[in-house]
Protein backbone atom coordinates (compact mmCIF):
# COMPACT_ATOMS: atom_id res chain seq x y z
CA UNK A 1 0.00 0.00 0.00
CA UNK A 2 1.30 3.61 -0.93
CA UNK A 3 0.73 6.28 0.42
CA UNK A 4 0.05 9.37 -1.53
CA UNK A 5 2.42 12.93 -0.79
CA UNK A 6 -0.24 16.03 0.87
CA UNK A 7 -0.95 18.74 -2.19
CA UNK A 8 0.61 21.72 -0.99
CA UNK A 9 -1.75 23.74 -1.85
CA UNK A 10 -4.59 21.52 0.83
CA UNK A 11 -2.06 21.43 3.74
CA UNK A 12 -1.70 25.22 3.52
CA UNK A 13 -5.13 25.70 3.81
CA UNK A 14 -5.66 22.76 6.31
CA UNK A 15 -3.19 24.80 8.41
CA UNK A 16 -4.04 28.27 8.15
CA UNK A 17 -7.94 26.55 8.94
CA UNK A 18 -6.49 24.52 12.07
CA UNK A 19 -4.67 27.93 13.48
CA UNK A 20 -7.72 29.92 12.91
CA UNK A 21 -9.93 27.41 14.38
CA UNK A 22 -7.85 26.72 17.44
CA UNK A 23 -7.49 30.40 18.42
CA UNK A 24 -10.94 31.17 17.68
CA UNK A 25 -11.60 28.08 20.02
CA UNK A 26 -9.83 30.09 22.76
CA UNK A 27 -11.40 33.26 22.46
CA UNK A 28 -14.60 31.06 22.62
CA UNK A 29 -13.83 29.60 25.59
CA UNK A 30 -12.48 32.83 26.85
CA UNK A 31 -15.41 34.67 26.51
CA UNK A 32 -17.42 31.73 28.57
CA UNK A 33 -15.15 32.28 31.09
CA UNK A 34 -15.66 35.98 31.15
CA UNK A 35 -19.49 35.94 31.08
CA UNK A 36 -20.20 36.87 34.52
CA UNK A 37 -17.03 38.05 35.46
CA UNK A 38 -16.73 42.17 35.99
CA UNK A 39 -15.47 42.92 32.57
CA UNK A 40 -15.05 46.46 32.94
CA UNK A 41 -12.63 45.77 35.76
CA UNK A 42 -10.85 43.61 33.74
CA UNK A 43 -10.09 45.58 31.08
CA UNK A 44 -9.23 48.92 32.67
CA UNK A 45 -6.91 46.45 34.56
CA UNK A 46 -5.65 45.05 31.35
CA UNK A 47 -5.30 49.03 29.70
CA UNK A 48 -3.22 49.63 33.29
CA UNK A 49 -0.81 46.60 32.27
CA UNK A 50 -0.56 48.14 28.88
CA UNK A 51 0.34 51.19 29.66
CA UNK A 52 -2.50 52.31 27.29
CA UNK A 53 -3.91 55.95 27.89
CA UNK A 54 -7.02 55.76 29.52
CA UNK A 55 -7.72 59.62 28.44
CA UNK A 56 -7.53 58.77 24.89
CA UNK A 57 -10.71 59.39 22.74
CA UNK A 58 -10.79 55.91 21.41
CA UNK A 59 -9.32 53.91 24.21
CA UNK A 60 -12.16 55.62 26.16
CA UNK A 61 -14.90 55.10 23.73
CA UNK A 62 -13.41 51.41 23.58
CA UNK A 63 -14.30 51.52 27.85
CA UNK A 64 -17.66 52.89 27.13
CA UNK A 65 -18.73 49.89 24.93
CA UNK A 66 -16.90 47.02 27.47
CA UNK A 67 -18.68 48.43 30.30
CA UNK A 68 -22.38 48.42 28.51
CA UNK A 69 -21.83 44.76 28.08
CA UNK A 70 -24.46 42.34 28.97
CA UNK A 71 -23.56 38.45 30.40
CA UNK A 72 -26.00 37.73 27.31
CA UNK A 73 -24.05 39.19 25.01
CA UNK A 74 -20.99 37.91 26.20
CA UNK A 75 -22.68 34.25 26.33
CA UNK A 76 -24.14 34.55 22.45
CA UNK A 77 -20.87 35.81 21.35
CA UNK A 78 -18.80 32.71 23.40
CA UNK A 79 -21.22 30.30 22.08
CA UNK A 80 -20.90 31.74 18.33
CA UNK A 81 -17.04 31.70 18.43
CA UNK A 82 -16.98 27.69 19.52
CA UNK A 83 -19.44 27.06 17.04
CA UNK A 84 -17.46 28.29 14.03
CA UNK A 85 -14.41 26.96 15.57
CA UNK A 86 -16.23 23.54 15.86
CA UNK A 87 -16.44 24.46 11.70
CA UNK A 88 -13.31 25.69 11.20
CA UNK A 89 -11.60 22.72 13.05
CA UNK A 90 -13.96 20.35 11.05
CA UNK A 91 -12.66 21.78 7.46
CA UNK A 92 -9.17 21.82 8.61
CA UNK A 93 -8.92 18.29 9.53
CA UNK A 94 -11.11 16.95 6.33
CA UNK A 95 -8.99 18.93 4.38
CA UNK A 96 -5.60 17.75 5.56
CA UNK A 97 -7.00 14.32 5.22
CA UNK A 98 -8.07 15.65 1.48
CA UNK A 99 -11.47 14.48 1.79
CA UNK A 100 -13.61 16.18 -1.14
CA UNK A 101 -16.85 16.75 1.94
CA UNK A 102 -13.76 19.05 3.66
CA UNK A 103 -13.78 21.34 0.39
CA UNK A 104 -17.59 21.39 -0.47
CA UNK A 105 -17.92 22.44 2.59
CA UNK A 106 -14.93 25.19 3.04
CA UNK A 107 -16.16 26.48 -0.41
CA UNK A 108 -19.86 27.18 0.71
CA UNK A 109 -18.50 28.49 4.27
CA UNK A 110 -16.02 30.70 2.41
CA UNK A 111 -18.08 31.72 -0.22
CA UNK A 112 -21.27 33.05 2.23
CA UNK A 113 -18.37 35.48 3.62
CA UNK A 114 -17.67 36.60 0.60
CA UNK A 115 -20.19 39.29 0.04
CA UNK A 116 -19.66 41.06 3.66
CA UNK A 117 -15.70 41.42 2.57
CA UNK A 118 -16.60 43.06 -0.36
CA UNK A 119 -18.96 45.34 1.25
CA UNK A 120 -16.08 45.59 3.77
CA UNK A 121 -13.89 46.82 1.51
CA UNK A 122 -16.17 48.86 -1.04
CA UNK A 123 -17.15 50.34 2.83
CA UNK A 124 -13.12 51.59 3.37
CA UNK A 125 -10.40 50.34 0.96
CA UNK A 126 -7.51 49.16 3.05
CA UNK A 127 -4.79 46.52 2.65
CA UNK A 128 -5.72 44.18 4.77
CA UNK A 129 -9.54 43.82 3.58
CA UNK A 130 -8.55 43.90 0.13
CA UNK A 131 -5.56 40.66 1.56
CA UNK A 132 -8.39 39.01 3.56
CA UNK A 133 -10.97 39.59 0.17
CA UNK A 134 -8.32 37.88 -2.07
CA UNK A 135 -6.88 34.94 0.10
CA UNK A 136 -10.38 33.91 0.43
CA UNK A 137 -11.21 34.26 -3.32
CA UNK A 138 -8.23 32.29 -3.70
CA UNK A 139 -8.73 29.84 -1.65
CA UNK A 140 -12.35 29.48 -3.11
CA UNK A 141 -10.79 29.04 -6.86
CA UNK A 142 -8.47 27.03 -5.53
CA UNK A 143 -10.44 23.98 -3.81
CA UNK A 144 -12.94 24.18 -7.15
CA UNK A 145 -10.09 23.19 -9.04
CA UNK A 146 -8.92 20.88 -6.66
CA UNK A 147 -12.80 19.24 -6.88
CA UNK A 148 -12.93 19.55 -10.38
CA UNK A 149 -10.08 17.63 -11.36
CA UNK A 150 -11.17 14.89 -8.93
CA UNK A 151 -8.02 15.28 -6.91
CA UNK A 152 -9.55 14.60 -3.33
CA UNK A 153 -10.79 11.30 -1.70
CA UNK A 154 -14.85 11.05 -1.53
CA UNK A 155 -15.03 8.38 1.21
CA UNK A 156 -12.81 5.82 2.79
CA UNK A 157 -10.89 3.36 1.01
CA UNK A 158 -11.70 0.07 2.15
CA UNK A 159 -9.64 -2.92 1.03
CA UNK A 160 -11.80 -5.40 -0.33
CA UNK A 161 -11.70 -9.06 0.57
CA UNK A 162 -12.02 -12.07 -2.09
Amino acid sequence: MTTRPHQAGLAVIALFKLVKGVLLLLVGLGLLKLMHADIATLFSLLLETLHLNADSRIIHALVLKVDALQPHSVLMAGLVSLGYAGMLLLEGVGLWLERSWAAYLTVISTSLLLPFELYEVIDRVSLLRVGVLMLNLVIVLYLIVQLKQHTLRSRVSVPRQL
